[in-house]
């Protein structure tokens, strides 16, 4: 294994270009394949230490978009290393949760997960160390799970009870560490605080400004300290997300529906206005009307081309804001042309 001053400059037949992380079997580095020019992540383990190839190989059963693929394993004068697909993006403890800016993306990534976790225990294949290290979050939103039998037998704040309590992993542990993920997700910190707290404590509340009400009883249940208590698959888990989402997409739906059309109401409205002026001889109605529809497709581009399908990716929050701030436009407008019909003797 060749190196210059920072890293190593190639293992096996991978050029290696920079260093990229650093995790409990090994450094990481970006390389590219020799001759085929593919770009990989390169993990290279200390000499002697074949935990670096026994986890690539649990990880790499699992063939599934939500899960990170293993591409090769080797040997470089002893030392173990695995060759995996480049991700580009960050795992939810290192910048990937500030990357999702909505619950309608937490909610996406959460089902993702879930997917990719499905997968494996279809295969008879348990994570057993979800935590947010493991949960990577590419820059197009797509979910990556890592390092699948991970960890040094260790359990740590992510872990279920049972797990602490020195039991083997299962599927029902995979679900408590996932919420536990997903708790964190929502509210910036991790759940418990120690090893002992998993066993003893009560995961602190969601604040409902972070999640409905659905979704924090989802949790609590997939948290619970009795393993036969919490959702009997990873599948059940991420069905009860999808309902939250699925109901929250209706709730949002309606509100762009009505956004939409009081947009609309608007455009009338301010034709209204134009006809209204020009009647009363005010030479500048035509000016004002286009500059007043230029801002108003400016303020609103989702409602602006005609289309309420254009607005499909508006979240939940933009919704209702696009909507509170319509229904003032709205307002203001028709103030003005109640004024114009005044002035021109017009019945309201």
């Amino acid at each position: 294994m060749s190196t210059n001053n920072s890293h190593p400059s190639r293992v096996g037949r991978y050029v290696i270009a920079e260093p990229i992380g650093r995790g409990a079997l090994g450094e990481v580095y970006a390389g590219v394949e020799e001759h085929v020019g593919r770009r990989v992540a390169v993990r290279v383990g200390t000499i002697g230490d074949l935990r670096v190839h026994q986890q690539a190989r649990v990880t790499g059963q699992v063939a599934h978009p939500n899960v990170v693929s293993v591409l090769d394993l080797g040997e470089d004068e002893g030392h173990p290393y695995a060759a995996m697909e480049l991700l580009d993006g960050a795992s939810l403890d290192a910048g990937g949760a500030v990357m999702l800016r909505s619950l309608d993306a937490r909610l996406q990534v959460m089902e993702q997960v879930c997917a990719g976790l499905q997968a494996a225990h279809e295969r008879g294949v348990i994570h057993g160390h979800v935590k947010p290290s493991h949960v990577f979050v590419t820059h197009d939103g797509a979910v990556k799970l890592l390092d699948f039998g991970a960890g040094d037998g260790r359990p740590d704040a992510y872990a279920a009870p049972e797990q602490v309590a020195g039991e083997g992993a299962s599927e029902r542990s995979d679900v408590f560490s996932t919420a536990a993920v997903f708790h964190f997700m929502l509210t910036g910190r991790q759940p418990f605080n120690s090893n002992a707290a998993v066993s003893t404590d009560l995961p602190p509340a969601i604040p409902d400004t972070a999640a409905p009400e659905a979704l924090s009883r989802t949790l609590l249940k997939a948290l619970d300290k009795n393993p036969a208590r919490r959702h009997q698959s990873i599948n059940h888990l991420r069905a009860e997300i999808e309902q939250v989402r699925v109901i929250r997409q209706g709730d949002r739906d309606r509100v762009l529906k009505a956004a939409f059309d009081r947009y609309r109401d608007i455009e009338v409205l301010l034709a209204e206005r134009r006809a209204l002026g020009k009647r009363l001889g005010i030479a500048s109605m035509d000016r004002e009307y286009d500059q007043a529809l230029a801002r108003l497709a400016s303020a609103f581009p989702e409602f602006a081309r005609g289309d309420s399908g254009a607005a499909v990716h508006t979240d939940a929050a933009r919704a209702a804001e696009a909507l509170a701030r319509l229904q003032l436009w709205h307002n203001e407008v028709l103030a003005a042309v109640s004024v114009l019909k005044s002035s021109a003797g017009v019945r309201k």
